[in-house]
């Protein structure tokens, strides 16, 4: 393993950590502060419940079922256990951004397919792998269209938009109208579903919180998702970096990334607290 390799995969467990960390701390939290019940009670709109104990997975979490019929990771943190048997999932965020949903393309394809019942059209698909680099032709489509970043186009073996403009204009519109037309179900993927086949596996609350202080930035905003899903426009951007290596979206972005250099790369989406309260005080605004 190199020195790179080894320090990325030492900030992966330090972060992972510290997570659990956050989560157990949160979770103690909850079950000490009754404001903080009938705050939660009231976000998930759960008021007519009584509170009854949350507890989280920890270090120890385990796999939930997955569409796929293997297992997967749960986008739920912590469970609050109600009176009525039934749970308010919440997913915990300790950042104001970074990583939300890291998934191989073809695995992202078939879940979001199976999670939604709706396929994604085969010209899609082909602007996916061309843009993630699992189509055959990425490097004749580089040595014949690209200019200014071939070398990174090469390194990383993908397009990145200006390349794939000039190869085929309708199909780099395709896959940006594809992602602003399916927002929605983006942010529900990416925040509360995953690949998990369960509803009680599925996250209904968002919650950026941070009790340990590690970026030293004091945020408590618990969300719903379902809410905020409605709020989002559909909307979505190519990057103005690198020749649009990513794409941004209302609540974040999604990029190329593969951390251990294996080829193609993962689709690797981003959450931004700040794109979020815009959207939150723009309702805010308008009421």
């Amino acid at each position: 393993m190199s020195g790179e390799q080894r320090n990325r995969a030492e900030g992966w467990r330090h972060a992972k950590n510290s997570g659990h960390r956050n989560e157990e701390i949160v979770c103690k939290l909850i079950n000490e502060d009754k404001e903080i019940q009938n705050r939660i009670l009231t976000a998930a709109h759960r008021d007519d419940r009584v509170f009854i104990r949350a507890h989280c997975g920890g270090v120890n979490e385990e796999n939930v079922p997955s569409v796929f019929g293997d297992t997967t990771k749960s986008k739920t943190d912590i469970y609050v256990d109600l009176d009525d048997g039934g749970t308010i999932n919440i997913s915990l965020k300790k950042e104001k951004g970074g990583q939300v949903y890291l998934i191989s393309p073809h695995r992202f394809i078939n879940g979001y397919e199976k999670q939604y019942d709706h396929p994604i059209p085969e010209d899609v698909q082909r602007a996916m792998g061309l843009f993630w680099g699992f189509e055959d032709d990425v490097i004749e489509i580089i040595a014949r269209h690209s200019t200014t970043h071939k070398d990174y186009e090469i390194r990383k073996h993908r397009l990145v938009a200006d390349t794939l403009k000039k190869y085929d204009i309708e199909l780099s519109n395709t896959l940006i109208d594809w992602f602003a037309n399916n927002i929605g179900n983006l942010f529900d993927y990416c925040f509360s579903k995953g690949l998990a086949i369960r509803g009680s596996d599925w996250a209904q609350l968002v919650w950026y919180r941070n009790e340990i202080s590690e970026d030293g930035e004091d945020v408590d905003t618990l969300l719903n998702i379902t809410d905020l899903q409605n709020l989002l426009s559909n909307s979505s951007e190519y990057g103005n970096r690198t020749g649009g290596s990513t794409i941004q979206l209302p609540f974040g972005m999604v990029q190329w990334h593969s951390p251990t250099k294996k080829i193609p790369g993962d689709m690797q989406f981003h959450h931004s607290y700040d794109k979020i309260i815009t959207i939150i005080n723009e309702r805010d605004k308008g009421k």
